[in-house]
């Protein structure tokens, strides 16, 4: 093979890979929306009855979901606290950290244009 061959060839290969991919986290995203409501609904009903097989379930959907709103994700930090308290189980604790590194996403500064980019400043 030449070489004007095997370059065609690989780009190929790398466009069809890359689309496919694309395809793959476009899926992903439409289940996540059509499936936030039902997992809330799940979620309130598990904190409800105090199942917390179910209740640790749901938080983790509901956290790595994109299309979670931030008084959910609120929702979400106080029933952690509630149940973890005085108590340490590690998957409520790992459970806990994501939501708040969430939190801290939602809360963070985004750059503008004419501002100081997204920085902060304490004078």
């Amino acid at each position: 093979m030449s070489d004007s061959s095997i370059l065609f060839t690989t780009i190929i290969v790398v466009g069809v890979l890359g689309i496919l991919i694309r395809i793959f986290i476009w899926r992903e995203r439409q289940k996540d929306k059509r499936n936030i409501d039902l997992h809330w609904q799940k979620f309130l009903l598990a904190e409800k009855r105090n199942d917390l097989h179910y209740l640790k379930l749901y938080i983790n959907k509901l956290i790595w979901n994109k299309f979670l709103k931030k008084e959910q994700l609120d929702r979400i930090i106080s029933t952690l606290k509630e149940r973890n308290n005085g108590f340490t189980d590690p998957v409520l604790e790992k459970l806990a950290n994501h939501a708040f590194n969430k939190k801290l996403h939602y809360d963070q500064t985004l750059a503008s244009p004419g501002s100081s980019g997204g920085i902060k400043q304490s004078w």
